[in-house]
């Protein structure tokens, strides 16, 4: 029985024994944790503070990015509009469009600067500042290198005060034309970066790549004055240094000379290897890390809020000035409908979208209307306008949802067509050229439509629209059909028009192009009374081409300009030979193209020439086409009752061809009318052409202007035209276009020429 007893008590020691032994093992297992849990809390708290500063520092970096990177936005599309359309950099257009596009935005102030350093700025608060020049400034110097520009600094335009600037480069087929500039103030951005939890103890700093404050916090907490190298915090210069070059947010802890232990963390800003420096106190931190918890979501649900806020913000700034902008960068002020930016926009989504199948056959269509240039003058340009906008709705009409159409620029549109079958492209192309052709006019209005179907969608789409182009020129002046379809043989075309071009200002330098004399003889005594002189190019493999080959592309890229030129001094280089070898000059006739007229003084360049060679004005003819003067009607003007003030003969070539050479006559008083080949080949046919030659030469007479006929070929023509009462003429039959030696030969040796 005892012994039962004993070992039930021996037995209960043991399991009491047992159970404080568990207990005990409970307490320092409970204990350990609580000291790793412990030191679990203090690493984390620390990892926490450390990551919690960071995110700070990141959302302030993140609020400057946006700030930054939308005044960028703003000023990138407004250069890309000043890039596309260089018509707007002339300075009065600079000057109403800052006035306009500032009201969208968040500058202050904006500008143009021009590659010579010469800038125009827009003062919001003080209107238009004196123009002057920044050439040795910073921001000028990296637009023009292609770069854009931001940085913090003190206005000496506006009483020293520190402001954001930004600049933006123009490029126009990769090369700056123009600076566009915007100055903010510096205040936003403290306000986007600043801290207002922690009791306001955090401090925030924007530093520059060498640790310079480019934009100080204005809190009274701040320790550094204008350098994080300042030796005040006992850190050494190498860890900053670490902390500058870094890439990512990098933190460290730190006492300052307070003894203030604080905690830095360094965000990189994603501009000029800037810094976001966030510093706050450890002891705003640490008196309770639930508090600290909860005032670390509200302060990050509060910038959260303000980034969201300022986001919302700027999305709406932006989009107002953007659809402001984008209406006056896409939308055409004619028709009101998509121009020639947004048409390529358009039609490149319509390529490569996802709804094109390779089963969907798409098309170019150019469109123009031939002559356009006559409604303009019989009518007004307010008639022109609604011509424009009746073909804009005709062609909108007919194309549905089945493509995107665009006025390029004058008479031109551009089509881009989804169609079924050739036939079904044919119909859409015959149906507009049809309702093209009753618009309601005195004159009927004649389309062109050349159309290019797209086998390959990767072919750059202005390309695609010079074939569309090509067909399009084919079509020019004839009968019949209103469309043609390009095929490679024009591209032959191209080829040997880009050959021309490549070799066309070496050939000029080279000597290769020389000056022909066609002889105009006079009606009545039969003997040479002048010429006319005439381009041709003595290619040094190819020899002698004829003008028709490179004239026509000469006059649509504008060298033209400098063949005329050179055939000006070549004439008067010939009349000061003729003079110094004391032979009696004869007149010759010089072209001018019509693009004089819109870029040069053109009176100035003859007048120096004529100088420089000594000869009398009487001896240079100067001869214009009638579409010179429709295209500028009031510099032409201008320009030729000048030269007929000071001694030259004015002649109008190819009088009769367009619709208005009446009314021309009637403004102009030309000194020689010189009648297109079509005359006298219907005066030979026909009675009515007949009567209509007699009374044109009479009408020229009435008003003492000399008549030259052009394109005399036969003994029945030379008849015709002494019948008619003509006073010179000029043509095969009489001589060819020869060479100078062969013209003098042809002149002086000899007394008289075919009867």
């Amino acid at each position: 029985m005892s012994l039962n007893i004993v070992s039930k008590i021996e037995a209960g020691k043991k399991q009491r024994l047992r159970v404080i032994i568990g207990v005990i093992a409970t307490v320092c297992v409970l204990a350990l944790l609580c000291v790793l849990f412990i030191q679990l809390l203090l690493t984390k708290e620390r990892i926490e503070i450390e990551n919690h500063i960071t995110e700070v520092a990141k959302q302030s970096a993140v609020a400057i990015d946006i700030l930054i990177n939308g005044d960028f936005e703003t000023l990138g599309l407004y250069a890309r509009i000043l890039g596309n359309e260089p018509k707007y950099l002339d300075k009065n257009n600079v000057r109403n469009g800052l006035k306009t596009v500032i009201k969208n935005t968040r500058f202050y102030s904006m500008g143009v600067a021009y590659p010579n350093g010469d800038v125009i700025i827009y003062d919001a608060r003080k209107g238009f500042t004196p123009v002057f020049n920044v050439k040795n400034f910073k921001y000028f110097k990296a637009g023009m290198s292609g770069q854009n520009f931001v940085d913090f600094i003190n206005s000496e335009y506006d009483d020293n005060k520190l402001i954001v600037l930004y600049a933006v480069p123009v490029i126009k087929n990769g090369k700056v034309i123009a600076i566009v500039t915007g100055a903010n103030d510096a205040k936003d951005y403290t306000r986007a970066s600043d801290i207002t939890a922690f009791n306001e103890e955090a401090v925030v700093h924007i530093l520059d790549g060498n640790g310079d404050i480019l934009l100080k916090d204005s809190s009274e907490n701040a320790i550094f004055k204008s350098s994080i190298f300042e030796d005040e915090d006992g850190i050494s210069k190498e860890v900053k240094e670490k902390s500058l070059k870094s890439e990512s947010p990098i933190s460290y802890w730190f006492k300052d000379k307070n003894n203030i232990r604080k905690v830095a963390a360094f965000v990189p800003v994603g501009y000029n290897n800037w810094k976001i420096l966030a510093i706050l106190p450890f002891s705003s931190i640490a008196h309770n890390t639930s508090a600290v918890l909860r005032y670390s979501v509200i302060f990050l649900l509060l910038i959260n809020l303000v980034v969201i806020l300022g986001i919302r913000y700027n999305v709406m700034i932006r989009r107002r000035s953007d659809n402001m902008i984008m209406d006056i960068a896409l939308q055409d002020d004619v028709t009101k409908g998509h121009n020639k930016t947004s048409f390529n926009i358009e039609a490149e989504k319509i390529l490569f979208s996802k709804k094109t199948t390779p089963n969907d056959r798409l098309a170019i269509l150019m469109l123009d209307i031939d002559n356009f240039k006559i409604i303009n003058e019989i009518y007004d340009m307010e008639k022109g306008d609604v011509v424009l906008k009746n073909i804009s709705d005709i062609i909108g009409k007919y194309i549905e949802e089945n493509g995107v159409y665009a006025r390029f620029n004058d008479d031109v549109f551009a089509i881009m067509y989804k169609y079924v079958n050739e036939k079904d492209l044919t119909l859409f192309a015959k149906n507009i050229a049809s309702e093209i052709e009753k618009i309601d006019l005195s004159i009927k209005v004649v389309p062109s439509i050349g159309i290019y179907e797209i086998t390959d969608k990767n072919i750059p789409l202005n390309i695609m629209c010079d074939k569309a182009n090509l067909a399009k020129r084919t079509r020019k002046g004839l009968v019949g059909e209103r469309y043609a379809f390009y095929d490679e043989s024009l591209s032959l075309a191209i080829m040997a028009d880009k050959e021309i071009e490549d070799e066309m200002k070496s050939a000029l330098d080279n000597n290769e192009f020389v000056m022909y004399l066609q002889p105009k003889i006079g009606m009545e005594t039969n003997l040479p009374c002048g010429s006319e002189a005439l381009i041709r190019w003595n290619h040094k493999e190819k020899g002698l081409i004829p003008p028709n080959n490179f004239v026509p592309l000469f006059e649509k890229n504008g060298f033209i300009v400098e063949i005329d030129k050179f055939m000006w001094e070549e004439a008067c280089k010939v009349i000061r030979s003729w003079i110094d070898k004391g032979l009696e000059p004869l007149p010759i006739s010089v072209n001018i193209s019509r693009i004089h007229f819109k870029y040069e003084n053109i009176v100035e360049i003859i007048e120096n020439l004529v100088k420089k060679y000594d000869i009398p004005k009487r001896y240079l003819e100067l001869e214009l086409t009638e579409s010179a003067f429709l295209d500028n009607e009031g510099a032409v003007n201008s320009a030729i009752i000048d030269l007929q003030e000071l001694g030259y003969t004015i002649a109008m070539d190819d009088f009769g061809i367009g619709y208005s050479s009446l009314n021309m006559l009637r403004k102009l008083p030309v000194n020689v009318l010189k009648l297109d080949r079509g005359f006298i080949n219907e005066a030979t046919c026909t009675e009515r052409g007949f009567i209509v030659l007699s009374h044109i030469i009479q009408m020229a007479r009435d008003l003492k202007a000399t008549v030259v006929c052009e394109g005399i070929e036969t003994p029945i023509q030379v008849n015709m035209l002494k019948q008619a009462g003509g006073d010179i003429a000029q043509g095969f039959y009489y001589a060819r276009p020869m060479p100078i030696n062969e013209y003098n030969s042809f002149v002086y040796h000899t007394e008289s020429v075919q009867n």
